[in-house]
């Protein structure tokens, strides 16, 4: 007798006191992202892993932020001690000593040594740490950024790739819903310069709701995030284009959805909508509908 496996659905909405949780867990762990990203999917086992690495992201972003001046105050420090090794993982050692991200300390010790002020020059090394002569430095800086999960080329165009993934998925569930959009890539080339992923060329309703904009956002929506994105994205969108919807596809902190913020027409969702929920125009019955109007006015006129 064959049984059906049960699918396991972890969580992806999170109430404050659960999100606090893994916040205060992620500040308070000794170590590497990389290592963290580990202790946090045994921690939370209930909860989605891609949404524990979203607000990982968040968390060692905001930390890095606020403890920059420290970490460069310490350059010197950390170049002394980098410059009396002949270990190939002496700057991992250091940056996991004094929490700092590997690839953030690769700068400053680039800057440093090789008196660099302009960011571009520092990234290229970074892309390419081949072209570093000093070869110990060279081989600490690939291992900082094979064990940085946060920062660096790599990182960077992992986020890309994820973004872009998500808005393709986006557009190609809209289509299959029947749905009719212009892109963002559509509306830049119409003259808009603030746009929403999928504008609507015919709107819809969403549980009564009508919705013009759809917005995809490949991370978790915090509290503090999303009045961020709603000053500068989201409260345009609905200035200029009426009521939208939000998705945050990994998932949201679930005092987002209702802040006063989204009063001016902003709906957040942790995926889309489920079509049972949805309501859309037929285009061909009001092309009809349109074409009859016309052809009776043609008619009125002929007798007239």
């Amino acid at each position: 007798m064959n049984e059906k496996a049960t699918t396991v659905v972890k969580k992806r909405i999170l109430i404050s006191k659960e999100y606090k949780t893994i916040c205060d867990f992620i500040d308070q762990f000794e170590g590497l992202a990389i290592d963290c990203e580990i202790a946090l999917l045994q921690k939370f086992p209930s909860i989605e892993s891609l949404t524990l690495k979203a607000i990982l992201q968040v968390q060692v972003t905001t930390h890095i932020k606020a403890l920059r001046w420290r970490h460069e105050s310490r350059t010197l420090k950390y170049n002394k001690c980098s410059s009396n090794s002949k270990d190939s993982d002496i700057l991992l050692k250091i940056a996991r000593e004094h929490r700092v991200g590997p690839v953030t300390l690769c700068r400053y010790i680039l800057k440093f040594k090789y008196e660099m002020k302009n960011k571009a020059e520092i990234a290229h090394l970074l892309k390419y740490p081949q072209l570093i002569e000093d070869q110990q430095l060279s081989a600490n800086i690939i291992q900082c950024m094979c064990s940085d999960n946060q920062d660096g080329p790599l990182v960077d165009l992992k986020r890309r790739i994820l973004g872009e993934e998500y808005e393709f998925k986006l557009k190609d569930l809209a289509t299959k819903a029947g749905m009719h959009f212009h892109d963002e890539n559509e509306l830049r080339r119409l003259g808009y310069d603030k746009t929403p992923d999928l504008k609507m060329i015919l709107p819809f309703l969403f549980r009564g709701e009508v919705i013009n904009w759809i917005e995809s956002k490949a991370g978790f929506g915090d509290i503090k995030s999303h009045r961020y994105y709603t000053q500068q994205q989201y409260q345009s969108y609905c200035n200029r284009f009426g009521p939208g919807i939000v998705i945050y596809w990994m998932g949201y902190q679930e005092e987002t959805a209702t802040l006063p913020d989204n009063d001016d027409g902003i709906i957040v969702l942790d995926d889309f909508p489920r079509l049972e929920d949805l309501e859309l125009l037929d285009l061909s019955k009001t092309m009809q509908h349109l074409d009859n109007v016309n052809r009776y006015k043609h008619f009125r006129l002929l007798l007239w």
